[in-house]
């Protein structure tokens, strides 16, 4: 065995999709956002300054950057205010987009996979039913 050999950490269980879709997605409210004129959300994400270098007193660097969405992303990004599940967004991508349903739940999966590996968004997960609940 090589003496620098890193021990392999184990991984965290994977979230069932029925709890994932269970789950109630909502925007960092740290995070600014507007609609252009054409309809289309624009999230303003704060960009943290460079390590000083050679050029620094002469390249301004940009303080946010702008992420323009395209017609089906403005329209989840608006859906997600922590009330609709995720599988409620996907069946309203069905009837607005004309999408499959398990097209739109892969998809939307997806997109908000991205959104919350860049700190956009977070899921709320669904409470569990009280042991009461479950006796019932």
């Amino acid at each position: 065995m090589p003496p620098f050999r890193r021990e392999k950490q184990p991984k965290a269980p994977p979230i069932p999709v029925e709890v994932i879709l269970a789950s109630k997605p909502l925007r960092n409210p740290a995070i600014e956002w507007e609609k252009n004129e054409r309809g289309e959300v624009v999230v303003k994400v704060k960009v943290e300054p460079s390590q000083p270098g050679l050029f620094s007193g002469f390249v301004r660097e940009p303080r946010e950057r702008k992420i323009v969405l395209d017609a089906v992303g403005s329209y989840v990004w608006e859906l997600m205010d922590g009330e609709r599940t995720v599988d409620e967004i996907a069946d309203l991508l069905v009837q607005r987009f004309k999408f499959h349903k398990r097209e739109a739940q892969m998809s939307l999966l997806a997109y908000l996979q991205m959104l919350a590996e860049r700190g956009l968004v977070t899921l709320i997960a669904p409470t569990p039913p009280s042991s009461q609940e479950a006796q019932r």
